[in-house]
């Protein structure tokens, strides 16, 4: 003890400029309570936790459990006209090891890297397309977490001799942060508007605040329903008062397809699940009428039973985006089994990434009956790498796309925008121990 005490007081010497206090019993109650950090668009897909206590005290774990066995790093604060400083228990004058960081509303940013176990995270990153955003190294908090969830709407209006389906989304976040979407389609055209800022609850009292907007005032009732003004587009003039309700499959909630070949047909299938439990189910076998099923949903671990409106219950499963069993294609035919996949990850994905002067470009286009293609060309456009075979979806610490036929396989993880693809190409040599040259994939 008395050595860390004498590691603290080097670390306040060697800050002086800070002027670090002694910490108080309830000094840091402000701030105390747990918090998320997510270092995915730093170069990691992690997340982990961040403890403080109303005395200084901190603690850094994996999980929000906090244990001992598992504890990440742990110390206590200090703090001066706005900046603050970690502490950790091993901080000495020959092993420095602190961290700083300012509050940004009800989060926390880092000015300096993080020490979390034997790694030290770094406080920022460049994005990879667009150098212009640069990303910080946050901790958001978890307050409020009761209300954390996507709620969802929606409404009607006469627009240009036609009427208008405005369908949209509010998703509460950790930070106290907020996105909005909405989609509609006018004129035989698809639109999204899309709207982020923060929120709070205060008894029953609800209020945005979007990133560019004044304040909106609204109410959140016992079921957890919101009434609030929203902007159902960007050519909208005013707010429309809304009615939202959390959306209790959000988390499942998609569009699925798929295609089978067989001797006697072929078919093309799709799977609607809304974010309420109902189900809309088509299947395309060129008769005159697709077969159709309506009904119910409900999720059991990664097993989905499905409740026609008029039909026998029956289950499938729903893993990693991707949902199998046995579905009717043909009415009067019992139930055949088919595979069919979220459609966000099917289609054209492309990209490019430079390696010694020469500008290669991938092209990887992923079919609803699980096959793929993929070609990588250099910068005359001849191709260096052509393959097609079948894809999976796997989860390893993130959603994987695993393709067949490769030898060395790459490395393809899923994101929420983006396909990050990392293969070795004949003849390139990365020295990147990243599995070859990376790539940004983005759907086209």
């Amino acid at each position: 003890m008395a050595k860390f005490r004498a590691g603290v007081g080097l670390a306040l010497g060697m800050l002086l400029v800070l002027s670090l206090v002694s910490l108080g019993a309830d000094r840091y109650e402000a701030i105390a309570g747990d918090y998320q950090i997510d270092i995915t668009n730093l170069g990691m897909p992690l997340v982990f936790y961040l403890r403080i206590e109303a005395d200084g005290a901190f603690a850094l774990s994996p999980n929000l459990g906090f244990e001992a066995s598992e504890s990440r790093g742990e110390g206590v604060l200090g703090e001066s006209q706005g900046v603050y400083m970690m502490i950790y228990k091993e901080h000495s004058a020959d092993n420095p090891k602190t961290a700083t960081f300012q509050l940004d509303g009800p989060n926390l940013v880092f000015q300096s890297t993080l020490p979390y176990g034997s790694s030290n995270i770094r406080n920022s990153a460049e994005d990879a397309d667009d150098p212009s955003i640069v990303y910080m190294l946050t901790a958001e908090t978890l307050a409020l977490a009761e209300y954390y969830g996507t709620y969802a709407g929606g409404h009607s209006k006469m627009a240009m001799g036609s009427t208008v389906d405005y369908v949209y989304t509010l998703t509460l976040k950790a930070g106290l942060r907020y996105e909005f979407e909405s989609s509609f389609s006018m004129g035989g055209s698809a639109y999204t508007f899309s709207e982020t800022g923060s929120w709070t609850v205060d008894g029953t009292q609800f209020t945005l605040v979007p990133a560019d907007g004044s304040d909106v005032q609204g109410t959140i009732d016992a079921n957890g329903d919101i009434t609030v003004g929203i902007l159902p587009s960007e050519m909208a003039s005013s707010r429309t008062e809304s009615l939202l309700r959390i959306a209790t499959h959000a988390d499942f909630a998609g569009t699925f397809v798929g295609e089978k070949v067989s001797p006697m047909y072929t078919a093309k299938t799709s799977l609607v699940l809304d974010m309420f439990g109902r189900y809309h189910y088509t299947a395309d076998v060129g008769m005159p009428e697709p077969f159709e099923e309506l009904g119910s949903y409900t999720l059991t671990g990664t097993e989905i039973s499905f409740e026609p409106e008029d039909g026998d219950t029956y289950t499938g499963t729903l893993e990693n985006q991707v949902v199998s069993g046995n579905f009717k294609v043909i009415g009067s035919m019992p139930g055949t089994a088919l595979v069919m996949y979220n459609d966000s990850f099917l289609g054209t994905f492309s990209g490019e990434a430079a390696h010694e002067d020469v500008d290669y470009r991938t092209v990887l286009i992923l079919n609803p009956d699980g096959s793929y293609e993929l070609v990588v060309t250099d910068g005359a456009g001849d191709a260096v790498l052509e393959s097609e075979g079948t894809f999976q979806l796997q989860r390893a610490m993130t959603l994987m796309l695993v393709l067949s036929g490769l030898d060395p396989a790459p490395m393809c993880s899923v994101g929420a925008s983006e396909l990050t693809f990392s293969i070795e190409l004949p003849g390139v040599t990365t020295g990147s121990g990243m599995g070859g040259l990376g790539f940004s994939l983005k759907k086209q």
